[in-house]
């Protein structure tokens, strides 16, 4: 897989997930099991600027030349699903989230592994 291709990918999903909770963030949660306040909707929320930005960074990254540039996007990138991974794997556990979310680790999972791949090998291509 390119580089390019992960980024579209991830961008897409950042895409999907950041207008969801930025729109119906207690509906959102719902699907998963849980159930939000108004203070709860408010971080949900913020979490979808920070997921819609990211989506951004990640489609205008697609274009970017520079390896270094392209390099620091990959290791954020890494930490943030590294991080993911960990908490959505915690909650799954302790038996907070229903059975979607797995689907969550998977994806963080997935993710992880990919952006792995790319920070060890340093491809930017």
């Amino acid at each position: 897989m390119k580089l390019n291709a992960l980024f579209i990918i991830t961008a897409i999903l950042g895409l999907f997930f950041g207008i969801l909770m930025l729109i119906i963030p207690g509906q959102f949660s719902d699907f998963y099991g849980g159930t939000l306040t108004n203070a709860g909707k408010y971080n949900g929320q913020l979490v979808a600027a920070a997921y819609l930005g990211f989506a951004a960074l990640l489609f205008m990254a697609t274009k970017a030349k520079e390896a270094k540039g392209r390099q620091a996007i990959v290791i954020g990138s890494l930490v943030h699903f590294v991080v993911g991974l960990i908490i959505s794997l915690r909650w799954q556990i302790m038996g907070e989230v229903n059975v979607w979310g797995w689907t969550t680790v998977g994806l963080f999972a997935l993710l992880t592994l990919a952006y792995a791949y790319f920070a060890a090998t340093k491809k930017t291509d």
